[in-house]
C-alpha cells in the first residue's frame, strides 16, 4: 500500500532547516575564532571571554534543536549537552575551548539527530501495534516501512490498514538530515517490535566518530606527557648568574634549574620546558663541567629560560621562595614575566 503524502511543509521544518544552517554557519565562526585565540600571538583577555560566551552560544543552539525535535528529555541527549556545556565553563584558556568544541560540537547535534530519528522509529511501530489487523496474526511477520518525499510505502504491500499509513504520514517527519526513513518491523504474535539489523554505512559513521574522539583524547595527553606542544597562558623564568659572578656559589647549577621547575610543579604547572627543552617524567637536569644538559642535550645558559604553562598568578606566586633564596643567599638574578600565552615545544 502507498500513500502520497502531499500536505504543505510544516512550521516545525522550517524552523529545524534554519536552525541547522544557523549552527553549521556559527560552528565556522566560533572554529574559526579558537584558531586565532590559539595562535602565538596572544589576544586579549576579552577576546578569551568573547570566544566562551560563543561557544555558550553553540551550546544553546543545540539545545533548542533538541526542543525543538523533542528529545531533549532523552538521557543520551541530556549527557550530551551537559559534558558539552560543562566543559565550556570549565575552560580557562582558548586550548581548553578548542578541545571541548573538537570534542562536543558535532558529535552533540549528531546525538540529537540521531535520537530524533530513532523517535520517528519508536513512532511507526506504536502507530503499527494500533493497527486492528495485526492483532490476530499468528506467527512472525516481517513489515519494511520507507517514509520518503513521496509518501509512506510498505512491504508488503496492502498489509496495513489505510488508515495506519496514514497515521504514519502525518506523524513522521524527515528533517533535513536524511532523504528518508526506513523502518524495518517484526510482528509475532500480534504484536510489533523495532528490528535493528546490521547498517554498514551506519557502522562505519560510528567508528570514524569514535576514532575523531579517540585522536583528541591522544592528542591531549601527548600534550600533557610532553610529547606535543603545548598552548596556554604562564610564565616566563630568565635565572642570571650573579653580576661578575665566576665562584660556585655566584653561578647557576642544575639544582638551582631542578629547584625552580619543581616549584612550577608543586603550583599546578601543565607542562615545562627548559632551554626549549621539554620536560618529561624520565628527563635529566645535571651538570657536566661548566655546561647544563637538559635531555643530554646542552642548553644555553645566563640566563637559563624556563618556560611553563598554568595560572600565570598562582605560578608567579608559587616561585617566591625560591626568587628570595637565589637572589639574597647566592646573589643571583632572577626574572618572571607573566604572559597571556606560550607555546611549549613536543619533547
Amino acid at each position: 500500500m502507498e500513500f502520497k503524502n502531499d500536505t504543505p511543509v510544516p512550521l516545525e521544518r522550517k524552523i529545524f532547516v534554519a536552525i541547522l544552517f544557523v549552527l553549521f554557519f556559527n560552528l565556522i565562526l566560533i572554529l574559526g575564532g579558537f584558531y586565532l585565540i590559539n595562535s602565538r600571538l596572544a589576544p586579549p583577555a576579552e577576546d578569551f571571554v568573547q570566544a566562551q560566551k560563543m561557544a555558550k552560544e553553540l551550546v544553546e543552539y543545540n539545545r533548542r534543536l533538541a526542543q525543538t525535535l523533542g528529545v531533549e528529555a532523552r538521557s543520551q541527549v541530556h549527557v550530551a549537552l551537559s559534558q558539552f556545556s560543562y566543559d565550556i565553563e570549565q575552560a580557562d584558556n582558548g586550548e581548553d575551548l578548542s578541545r571541548a568544541i573538537l570534542a562536543h560540537g558535532s558529535r552533540t547535534q549528531e546525538k540529537i539527530l540521531e535520537e530524533h530519528e530513532t523517535r520517528q522509529r519508536e513512532t511507526v511501530v506504536a502507530l503499527v501495534n494500533q493497527d486492528e489487523g495485526i492483532h490476530d496474526l499468528d506467527g512472525r511477520e516481517r513489515l519494511t516501512i520507507t517514509v520518503n518525499s513521496e509518501g509512506v510505502q510498505v512491504e508488503p504491500i496492502n498489509f496495513l490498514q489505510e488508515e495506519t499509513v496514514i497515521d504514519i504520514a502525518e506523524n513522521v517527519s524527515l528533517g533535513e538530515q536524511s532523504s528518508s526513513l526506513i523502518v524495518d518491523v517484526e510482528l509475532d504474535e500480534g504484536r510489533a517490535r523495532l528490528m535493528t539489523p546490521y547498517d554498514s554505512v551506519e557502522h562505519i559513521r560510528t567508528l570514524t566518530r569514535e576514532i575523531d574522539s579517540l585522536r583528541v583524547t591522544l592528542h591531549e595527553l601527548r600534550s600533557q606527557a610532553g610529547y606535543a606542544e603545548m598552548s596556554g597562558p604562564g610564565v616566563v623564568v630568565r635565572i642570571y648568574d650573579a653580576e661578575e659572578g665566576y665562584t660556585n656559589d655566584t653561578i647557576i647549577h642544575d639544582g638551582d634549574v631542578r629547584d625552580t621547575v619543581n616549584e612550577l610543579y608543586a603550583a599546578g604547572a601543565k607542562g615545562v620546558s627548559v632551554g626549549n627543552q621539554r620536560l618529561i617524567n624520565t628527563s635529566a637536569i645535571r651538570c657536566v663541567g661548566p655546561s647544563i644538559l637538559v635531555n643530554d642535550e646542552r642548553i644555553a645558559v645566563n640566563p637559563v629560560v624556563i618556560r611553563a604553562v598554568g595560572d600565570p598568578e598562582v605560578l608567579a606566586s608559587g616561585l617566591e621562595i625560591i626568587r628570595i633564596t637565589l637572589e639574597v643567599s647566592r646573589d643571583l638574578e632572577i626574572e618572571i614575566e607573566k604572559v597571556d600565552n606560550l607555546t611549549l615545544p613536543a619533547y
